[in-house]
């Protein structure tokens, strides 16, 4: 992270990239979604750094069946108190779950994301103790962002319980993960089980230029106590009126069927709030981004009835927009986005901005997918979603790299392997080439075969984990066509992912 955060790359940005190689984007203040997240790239040295990979720990338990991904039917209690003094956070983790995928299930993973070297460097960490299987001390290790526990014996098709204390430090910076002024950020910011799929369990590392992020659909029970001041926007619904005690206030919260649980806190906040579609929508802003309220309350209402129409009902009762200070435009988490905002952002552009991240509420909330192993799948479709807003389908026309080595399918490792260059390649190849691939499959099936493909799609892969190969057959079958050729030629691969 940023990850993902800027959008797609500006056409005179693509063009240069075309024409000269695969420069490194400039730093041009233009007042665009992808600008931003070019210009993030190209200052920030993280992203120039190789990646440690943890294939190892992926590969420990063998190989499982591809239709198989646990541990299944999370169940996440939290009970946690945030310091806004020490910007520090201790709390206790309580999470069930069914051992779906082996008979004798010897080892579970969790993934640490606070822990990763981009947070540490600004004051950022996580660590866990007291780690409770069924109620029985766990022997574990940390690597990296990765927690380990081991010498487990856990039956198959049985539930198990994990209990754990930890303790978080929230960096000082502009970020989904951090602090600034008076705005906190939660995002990523406690420990969730990893997925074991027929990769093995993934821990892939943290991706500062996009997302590695990678759960299953399960519950969340937290209560968060905090100086009672704090205005909270939170995945999830609250529950009931906070409960005071003296200075401090605990908010109780519960969210169902979500992947991710995630919170913005400002004390300075106001509420702008609207329904539609029977969904609340609640914009939280500061006095600093008001003029920008409207426009977020407008393009959030309007992207959730224009969404559900074409891909599916949106599915929660909530979605909390919530702006903050920075530069890099947007994060998703289910029911809460994070639009980054300065004084001089046009209306249109924040309009844009949240219509993406309210995307991502279909592609990677509602239908899930492995974040780093196949990043088009959410972010290509969040920038149609956009464009579909914008009413700009007909501006995603941009064409491929004229490298060959760059899919639209690939895994951010392939992209990080080539250092500045690979990028660079990554946003412009998963954002508006994606985008382009997905118009192209619209304008060859024509709008009606395509939107109730996608509603097909949606409804077969609600609340799961979608692949390359998954939304390939959907379209097809709906379709009753043959779709390889199309696919082959945008460079769309599910053997990518072998």
């Amino acid at each position: 992270m940023k990850e993902r955060h800027l959008k797609a790359l500006v056409s005179g940005i693509a063009a240069v990239m075309l024409t000269a190689g695969i420069a490194m984007p400039a730093q041009a203040k233009q007042e665009s979604y992808s600008s931003s997240k070019a210009a993030y790239k190209a200052v920030n040295q993280k992203a120039q750094k190789k990646l440690v990979s943890l294939k190892s720990a992926r590969k420990s338990e063998g190989t499982a069946d591809s239709s198989l991904r646990g541990p299944a039917d999370p169940s996440y209690k939290m009970d946690v108190k945030y310091d806004a003094k020490t910007h520090k956070l201790t709390g206790k983790l309580n999470v069930s779950f069914k051992n779906n995928v082996k008979q004798n299930l010897s080892e579970l993973y969790f993934n640490l994301w606070g822990r990763a070297a981009d947070f540490k460097e600004k004051g950022g960490g996580m660590d866990v103790s007291n780690i409770r299987v069924n109620g029985k001390k766990a022997a574990f290790d940390v690597k990296e962002t990765a927690l380990h526990i081991t010498n487990l014996s856990l039956p198959k098709n049985k539930k198990a319980t994990v209990t754990m204390d930890f303790t978080v430090s929230f960096p000082e910076q502009q970020d989904r993960f951090g602090w600034y002024g008076d705005t906190v950020s939660m995002g990523n910011w406690f420990p969730i089980l990893s997925v074991y799929d027929e990769e093995g369990w993934n821990v892939d590392p943290y991706f500062n230029a996009g997302e590695s992020f990678y759960s299953l659909t399960g519950n969340f029970d937290v209560n968060v106590t905090t100086n009672r001041k704090q205005v909270i926007a939170a995945t999830g619904t609250e529950q009931g009126k906070p409960k005071m005690d003296g200075e401090l206030a605990t908010h109780h919260y519960i969210a169902e069927n979500v992947r991710d649980f995630a919170m913005e806190m400002n004390p300075t906040y106001k509420i702008l709030s609207s329904k539609v579609n029977g969904v609340k929508v609640h914009v939280y802003y500061d006095d600093k981004y008001a003029k920008y309220a409207a426009s977020l309350l407008e393009s959030g209402k309007d992207s959730i009835k224009l969404f559900s129409k074409k891909f599916g009902k949106y599915p929660w009762p909530e979605l909390d927009v919530v702006t903050m200070e920075g530069w890099f435009g947007g994060m998703e988490y289910p029911q809460l986005v994070m639009i980054s905002l300065n004084e001089n952002r046009k209306q249109e552009w924040v309009k844009s901005v949240n219509a993406h991240e309210i995307g991502h509420q279909w592609f990677y909330g509602i239908i899930g997918d492995n974040e780093y192993d196949e990043p088009w799948l959410d972010e290509s479709f969040a920038s149609f979603a956009a464009a579909l807003y914008d009413n700009s389908l007909d501006e995603l026309n941009v064409p491929p790299l004229s490298d060959p080595y760059y899919h639209i399918s690939s895994k951010v490792s392939d992209f990080t392997a080539r250092g500045n260059a690979g990028i660079s390649a990554y946003y412009y190849t998963i954002y508006d080439y994606g985008s382009t691939a997905l118009n192209d499959l619209r304008l060859e099936l024509g709008d009606a075969a395509f939107y109730k493909a996608m509603k097909a799609y949606f409804k077969e892969k609600k609340f799961g984990i979608s692949t390359t190969k998954d939304f390939i057959s959907a379209m097809e079958r709906s379709s009753k066509q043959d779709l390889s050729p199309f696919f082959r030629a945008h460079r769309i691969f599910p053997s990518d992912q072998n």
